[in-house]
This record gives structure tokens, sequence and C-alpha cells, in this order.
């Protein structure tokens, strides 16, 4: 607060104490605080990639509860929580799995909250979306196009220029035929290719309805325990057995599901669009109460500046009727 105070005074001293200069601060610090709350985030990310599951962005269950019983004040979350936010990878039953960036970027990590909005962690995938959509200019691109701009995007954790895997082209050209020969940028096959290209930034994409991600308060309030109890984190290290040491790591799973975040693509393509639909009505439904609340606010004013004036009106009438007529004028 006294960086963003003294960088906002600086501007115009004169005005150092005035309210305007007061209110031009707060805002300055709402608008940067997200930002500068997010080095907590990345700081939580290092530390779940020292527990890392070889170069997967994933951290095993027992693991990730291993590291809360050595004295970490993170990851105590439940398993009945990590899975119904998305964050359980149970691929392999008898070894499920914590997703790096799934957690990071889950609500327990909102760090800051009101009535109006929550500081979260940054989504690092956003950042790697910006320059394709930017240099692609378009919804959907050739994969050999998608390649080259991927090839040379480096990362928080993955360094560029490299050479993608012919397994992560095998896929790009998949979800291609699917789509007549391009790839949608904004559907969901993409944000799974783009979790295996950046497994510790991308979260990967379940599909629409699979999870509830909710805040801590409001799991809270369902009668469901968003902390695991002690004797849970130790019969779950327990009873997972190490990894064998040189065996082969096994890859994120890969689903074929596709769904659209628009209303273009095939018929069986358009899951979200039914609700695209709903939040569009809800939110007209909401202006519409908005208008009428605003309005009948402005019609009680205006009946209330009505009644005052015909009150005052009334009141000059009749302080005009009782008035005394003045005596004629004598002539001498």
């Amino acid at each position: 607060v006294r960086e963003v105070r003294k960088e906002v005074v600086s501007a115009s001293p004169e005005t150092r104490t005035s309210f305007g200069t007061t209110t031009q601060v707060l805002e300055e610090v709402a608008d940067r605080y997200g930002r500068w709350q997010d080095s907590e985030c990345i700081a939580l990310k290092e530390d779940l990639m020292q527990h890392e599951h070889g170069e997967t962005g994933r951290v095993l269950l027992k693991d990730f509860y291993g590291a809360a019983l050595n004295g970490s004040l993170q990851y105590t979350e439940s398993k009945e929580y990590l899975r119904e936010h998305g964050i359980l990878d149970e691929t392999n039953p008898s070894q499920p799995s914590v997703i790096i960036p799934n957690y990071v970027n889950g609500p327990s990590n909102c760090l800051a909250s009101s009535k109006f909005y929550s500081v979260c962690c940054i989504n690092e995938c956003e950042a790697l979306l910006k320059p394709l959509e930017r240099h692609i200019g378009a919804p959907d691109a050739t994969p050999s196009q998608i390649l080259e701009l991927v090839e040379r995007l480096p990362s928080a954790s993955v360094d560029a220029p490299r050479k993608l895997s012919s397994t992560l082209l095998r896929r790009l050209e998949e979800i291609a035929e699917r789509h007549g020969g391009r790839v949608p940028i904004h559907g969901r096959l993409f944000a799974q290719w783009m979790h295996h290209a950046y497994p510790r930034e991308c979260p990967f994409p379940h599909r629409a309805g699979t999870t509830k991600p909710e805040f801590v308060d409001l799991w809270s309030s369902h009668g469901e325990a968003q902390i695991a109890k002690a004797e849970e984190l130790t019969q779950s290290v327990q009873r997972r057995g190490s990894v064998r040491a040189g065996a082969p790591v096994q890859a994120p799973a890969w689903t074929f599901e596709e769904e659209l975040s628009g209303l273009e693509g095939p018929e069986s393509l358009r899951v979200p669009a039914f609700w695209a639909i709903v939040h569009l009505n809800a939110a007209a439904v909401a202006v519409l109460l908005v208008l009428l609340v605003l309005g009948k606010t402005a019609l009680r004013r205006l009946c209330g500046l009505a009644a005052v004036r015909a009150k005052a009106t009334a009141g000059v009438v009749r302080a005009g009727a009782r008035a005394p007529r003045a005596p004629p004028a004598i002539e001498v």
C-alpha cells in the first residue's frame, strides 16, 4: 500500500492529502492486489513441483498427504473435496494423484474475497493462450501452425525452443480430423492438449458438469468436510505402496470428448451451448430487474418531488387567500 501511495502521490504531490488522491490510491491497490497476491500461488506451485511424479504435472496422493504430515500447512484437503473439484486424477486407482495446476487454481487457494469479488490464483495457461490467439487471429488453426507456435513458446517450467513429442503431434492431428482439418483453439480437446504440452501451467479440462467447484464456506455449508483428518492422512500414506524405482512414469490420461465454448460446431459437440443460452437469459433477466428497480426508484423520486411542489403551491395559494387587502389610498 505504501509503495502504491508513493507512486500515485509522486505524480501530483500538491494534492497528496485530497480525497481524490486517496481514492486513486485505493483503486490502484485493488487493481494490483491480484498480481501481488499471486506470488504466493507461484510459491505454492513450486513447492508442489518438489513432490512431482516425473514430469506429469501431478503429485501422488501419498506424497501430497505425506508433505502435510511432515509439517506443511497446506495439502490437507480431503479426498472427496479433491475429487469433486476436479483436482484428483484417479486414472490409475492404485496411485491417485493431485493435478498441480488444478489444485493451484482451485477455490481453496482464493486468498482474499468479499461480497463482490474473490482474489484467486492467476491461471498461467491464459498467458500461454494469448500469443496463440494473437498470431493465429482466428478461432481455429491447422496443426502445423499450432506446432510452429507452441514449439517456440516457453512457460515458467518449459524451455523453448523445443521439439514436441510424436504423441502430442498425433493428438493434435486427431483433433483436426474431427473438425475438418483445423483445430478449434477454444475447445476442450485443445485445452487438454495444452495441458499435456504444459502440464504444470494448464489445468486439465474436465467435461462440463462432472465437477462441482465451490468456495470452502459453501462446501462446508453442505456438511462436507474440506479438511482430512490426521488418521485419514496417515492411512492414505500407509496404504499406498511406493513407486518402484526405475518404473516408467505413466503419462496423463487422454479423453476424446470434445466441447466447444460457442454455438458453432456439430450438434453433438454443443454441450456448453445450452448453458451459454441459460447464462445469456439469466443476464438479460438480471439487467431487466436492475432497470425495473432503477425505474421504480426514479418514479418514487419524481412522485415525491411532485408532491412537494404541489404542497408548496397549495401553501402559496392559501397564503395568498389569507393575506389582507391593502386599504384604498385616501386623496387629500
